[in-house]
């Protein structure tokens, strides 16, 4: 994986985690395929790799539910939506 965000969760958190990932688009389907790297990882996070689905429609992303990324707990599920956006903002895309 090519491209890394690093993210602060919880937003208040001095700890910094480092995610590298993935952008595939097919048509008007994006998905960002995520990897967190690093030794340590905190007890709450469930996830070490998942995936993100956008669909874009009139030149805006709109997230696409995925029920593996919110079977976790529920940090983790707002680890991923701020690893999401961080990862929008960064490769300049909107987001409705």
């Amino acid at each position: 994986m090519n491209n890394s965000v690093t993210v602060h969760y919880p937003l208040a958190s001095s700890d910094q985690i480092e995610v590298r990932y993935t952008i595939e688009q097919a048509n008007d389907l994006q998905t960002i395929n995520c990897s967190v790297e690093g030794g340590r990882f905190p007890v709450w996070l469930q996830l070490r790799k998942f995936s993100i689905s956008s669909v874009k429609k009139l030149g805006s992303y709109t997230t696409l539910f995925n029920e593996v990324n919110n079977s976790r707990n529920m940090d983790t599920s707002l680890f991923i939506d701020l690893v999401y956006s961080s990862i929008m903002k960064l490769e300049n895309c909107s987001c409705s």
